[in-house]
């Protein structure tokens, strides 16, 4: 097994980063509701709303990545020649 340890380091910076964005856009209201904030205003959602629209994107993000990779091309002749 080899480890690549200097993408591993680049890997934790950006997740890092990512995180702390995050943070930024995505912070607790009143109790129930989450506020994100959209580049020049803030939209408040109840907590299960904001909760169903992660879950709703990790799945759709799962479902896109296995599509792809389970599905494999055949290549078509071209009909020149």
């Amino acid at each position: 097994m080899e480890i690549d340890l200097e993408r591993i380091s680049r890997a934790v910076v950006q997740l890092g980063a990512a995180l702390e964005e995050a943070r930024n856009v995505i912070r607790p209201g009143p109790p129930g509701e989450v506020r994100i904030r959209a580049e020049d205003r803030v939209i408040e959602l109840p907590t299960a709303w904001a909760v169903a629209g992660v879950v709703a994107f990790a799945a759709a993000l799962l479902a896109a990545t296995l599509g792809t990779r389970s599905r494999e091309r055949e290549e078509e002749p071209l009909g020149i020649g």
